[in-house]
């Protein structure tokens, strides 16, 4: 009898031991470290909404929890990205070049397209003069000593700042230094800043110029089209080819593109998340390795 007793208990011991692994297994998955998707803040857009269905998509993805993380401004986005603090990332068009230079294991995921297929979708930046019509008038200017500011977004700004302030040095050379630069912190900002100088530059992205420009005010130069700073995934922590390929065809990608329009108003004539094409984002990593960013 104590044998068979001592069988019977066995099973019992077997199922006991199961159901407490069971336990430790899903207490630890319960208290896993969250994934982190990560954008920055823009003035009077809500950037964590614009997001939101970007993380709720991967949270039921991956069957784990998401949280949103909205840096103050590009760089500390950059600095997050960098040091393998953000999953999925939502950049503007400098911070993404800037994350893939000081992190290879940053990936292209995927990017606002237009009309046709694997077509990614563009913006212009353009500099605007109150009472300087052209490059020759403003050279001329600064040879006379005439104090001028450039009114921008950021530094780390591409349609409103880096591209146009490039555009400057070549043409102005020696002289650029003597331009003194004021960051708004937006691109609505810059015009009426620049309305209200007596004479100075502005740099925009080119979608938000009104139809009807300020007196005196008028677009002296436009750069030529730029790619939108693309989603980027942490091969480290996830899957990423596999999850872009999966929610370029999910049904659930047409609310993360909504998502992402709400936040950024370059992309509303996007039409769909297509894959990345590298080439057009060459010219702009030399650019911003020649220090024109700064």
């Amino acid at each position: 009898m104590p044998l068979c007793s001592a069988l019977l208990r066995q099973p019992l011991r077997l199922l006991l031991h199961s159901l407490l692994l069971c336990c430790v297994f899903f207490s630890l998955l319960g208290h896993s470290k969250p994934l982190v998707v990560a954008t920055y803040a823009y003035p009077d857009i809500d950037r964590q909404a614009a997001v939101t269905p970007l993380a709720n998509w991967l949270a039921a993805q991956q069957q784990q929890q998401v949280t949103v993380l909205v840096a103050t401004k590009p760089e500390e986005l950059v600095q997050l990205a960098v040091q393998g603090k953000a999953d999925l990332v939502v950049p503007n068009l400098v911070a993404y070049l800037q994350i893939q230079l000081q992190n290879q294991t940053m990936l292209n995921f995927l990017v606002p397209a237009g009309q046709q297929a694997q077509q990614q979708a563009v913006y212009t930046s353009s500099l605007l003069g109150k009472n300087v019509t052209d490059f020759q008038q403003l050279q001329l200017l600064l040879q006379q000593g005439q104090p001028l500011t450039v009114f921008a977004v950021w530094p780390d700004s591409a349609s409103g700042g880096l591209i146009a302030t490039a555009a400057l040095k070549q043409q102005l050379a020696r002289q650029f230094l003597k331009l003194k630069f004021n960051y708004v912190g937006s691109h609505q900002a810059v015009l009426p800043a620049l309305a209200a100088s007596e004479q100075g530059l502005g740099i925009v992205a080119s979608a938000t110029i009104p139809a009807q420009l300020p007196k005196d005010v008028s677009e002296i130069w436009r750069s030529a089209e730029l790619p939108f700073g693309a989603l980027l995934c942490n091969s480290q922590t996830l899957p990423c080819h596999k999850l872009s390929q999966q929610l370029s065809k999910a049904p659930q990608a047409a609310a993360v593109l909504q998502g992402l329009q709400q936040g950024w108003a370059e992309f509303r004539q996007s039409t769909h998340l297509a894959p990345v094409d590298d080439a057009p984002y060459q010219p702009l990593r030399g650019l911003l390795s020649t220090g024109s960013a700064k």
